[in-house]
């Protein structure tokens, strides 16, 4: 779990600092200033050890194929020139986290072969970074627990082939749940509720939802089925896209003990009346499993439920949210805490 975060350079991201991090922690703001980026730089913090996560989150953006742009597309106005950097200090011990994203690129190099070779490389002229897109990343990951080693591990396109080396195990796990993310990826963490006995809970949380869910059930294909008093079991895919949503979010959670779950668009198909409910399980859940949530919003609704959904759980203090303001090329971060966002949204706040 982190206490503060800085991120220099991803995306629109030219400079921005989230201090006093809460355990569950909501990031509001307008359409375009840079809530998605900041899940990203957490998810990219979180599994450090990973260059393909960056490709992970393209594809949640509705970028499915690999390209050179599209790695450009990680810096700042896809100027390729400095190295994304993303900073964190963990909660419980202090340890400070510190991950560099560099570009690779393929130049071609003279060989005796009558084949072309190619080598991955790294240019120092800023010149020729801005000429060029990179072929790939390197991850350089440090931490004050290590001062003295770096963690390298790097992803490269050739032509089609992707050749990702990583040789390191995760720094920890991370969950990311965008508006996009397919169901049909959640079979394995439904196996995995499943194998702990979990699927009461699961079953209870949905209920919630919709009243007449009594069963869920993998079925032969991998495809999840519920029981909702038919003749016949029901897909889930067939049930609405607040049913969907909700069990994603059900399932990751289930299945992050002592890890980060970060929720994109957190009010994406849920009725105002389910946000309730996913947002009193998202308290129960954080604290009797120990995670640390984030989730992102432009809906003033996601953010009163919020905070009435704070008002019932213990560890209310733990709630914190964050609206983050953008004018050109600079960013604004403004905290509240739990009392603070009830009277602010009392005097109307808007931030569509």
């Amino acid at each position: 779990m982190f206490e503060s975060i800085k991120i220099h350079n991803l995306r629109a991201i030219t400079q921005l600092e989230l201090d006093n991090l809460g355990q569950v922690n909501l990031l509001v703001g307008q359409n375009n200033c840079g809530k998605t980026t900041i899940l990203e730089a957490l998810f990219f913090l979180v599994g450090a050890t990973n260059p393909d996560l960056p490709n992970t989150v393209n594809r949640l953006r509705g970028l499915p194929f690999l390209s050179k742009e599209i790695i450009a597309t990680l810096w700042h106005n896809k100027e390729v020139i400095e190295p994304i950097q993303i900073s964190g200090v963990t909660r419980k011990n202090l340890e400070h986290r510190n991950l560099s994203i560099f570009p690779l690129y393929l130049e071609k190099q003279e060989t005796q072969k009558v084949s072309s070779d190619f080598v991955a490389i790294e240019n120092n002229t800023a010149d020729h970074k801005t000429r060029l897109e990179p072929d790939g990343l390197k991850f350089e990951y440090m931490t004050s627990q290590a001062p003295h080693e770096t963690i390298t591990s790097t992803f490269l396109l050739k032509e089609k082939e992707v050749e990702i080396k990583n040789p390191n195990k995760p720094v920890s796990r991370g969950f990311f749940i965008s508006p996009s993310t397919p169901f049909e990826n959640m079979k394995d963490r439904f196996g995995v509720a499943q194998r702990k006995k979990q699927i009461t809970q699961l079953i209870s949380f949905l209920q919630q939802v919709d009243a007449n869910i009594s069963d869920l059930r993998l079925n032969e294909i991998g495809l999840v089925e519920a029981d909702i008093g038919l003749p016949n079991l029901l897909f889930v895919n067939l049930m609405g896209g607040g049913i969907v949503r909700s069990m994603v979010i059900a399932l990751s959670m289930l299945d992050a003990r002592n890890d980060v779950v970060l929720i994109d668009e957190i009010e994406n198909g849920l009725h105002y009346s389910a946000q309730k409910v996913i947002w009193r399980a998202i308290f129960r859940w954080a604290e009797q499993f120990n995670i640390q949530v984030f989730a992102t919003t432009h809906s003033v609704e996601a953010a009163r439920t919020f905070a009435l959904s704070a008002e019932d759980v213990l560890f209310k203090a733990e709630a914190m949210i964050y609206r983050i303001e953008r004018k050109d090329e600079k960013y604004r971060v403004v905290s509240y805490a739990k009392e603070e966002l009830a009277e602010a949204l009392k005097s109307g706040w808007e931030f569509r």
